[in-house]
């Protein structure tokens, strides 16, 4: 049988899709959460990395704090990610 994009019992997705209220502020909070502590992160370790590399003058070697600022950019995009998908088909 093939699908023609008609749903043969109504036009509402499967009981399975549907997404609570609740669930989209669930995700909508922890997404909210992520961005903030991805913002904290992302300028922790820029703070890091310019203070270490003001005081290293010189050196032949810097140490650049990429962990942090590398897992801040991470939250913000998974914080941004969980935001759409609670916004998604309101």
């Amino acid at each position: 049988m093939t699908d023609n994009g008609a749903r043969p019992y109504g036009s509402s997705p499967a009981p399975c899709r549907r997404v609570s209220p609740e669930q989209r502020a669930v995700w909508e909070a922890r997404g909210r959460r992520s961005l903030e502590f991805g913002a904290a992160w992302l300028i922790g370790g820029l703070l890091i990395t310019a203070v270490i590399y003001g005081e290293a003058e010189g050196a032949v070697a810097y140490f650049v704090a990429g962990g942090p600022t590398l897992y801040g950019v991470h939250r913000i995009v998974a914080g941004l990610q969980l935001l759409s998908r609670s916004r998604k088909q309101r």
